[in-house]
């Protein structure tokens, strides 16, 4: 069942922000619905309410989060419904140059 949520959004570009009730569907393959706990905006999201990223508005900022998934979509395996997770803006491989020395890849969620 999709579920309403409050969002910070940005709808052209240098305007202020706004907090906005905005609608999340359930979980489509390979989606995941995350209750979110924590949330920053950050310098990134500064980037794309100024237009130095894309001027494709509106934008939905803060990218960088944590929660618990609440539940999620058909061929979902490496989360399930009551786990920990984080939320970043650059998809996380455990291969590449910005993941190298990590014990395990940061997709492949500790189970508690």
């Amino acid at each position: 069942m999709p579920q309403e949520v409050r969002g910070v959004v940005a709808r052209e570009m240098g305007a202020p922000v706004t907090l906005e009730t905005i609608v999340v569907p359930d979980p489509g393959p390979g989606e995941a619905v995350v209750a979110i706990q924590a949330c920053g905006v950050c310098h990134t999201d500064l980037h794309y309410r100024e237009g130095g990223i894309n001027d494709d508005y509106p934008f939905l900022l803060g990218h960088e989060a944590a929660g618990v998934v609440e539940s999620v979509g058909p061929d979902v395996t490496s989360v399930a419904p009551g786990d920990h997770v984080i939320l970043n803006w650059r998809a996380v491989c455990g291969t590449c140059r910005a993941c190298p020395g990590t014990a395990s890849p940061p997709s492949t969620p500790s189970r508690r």
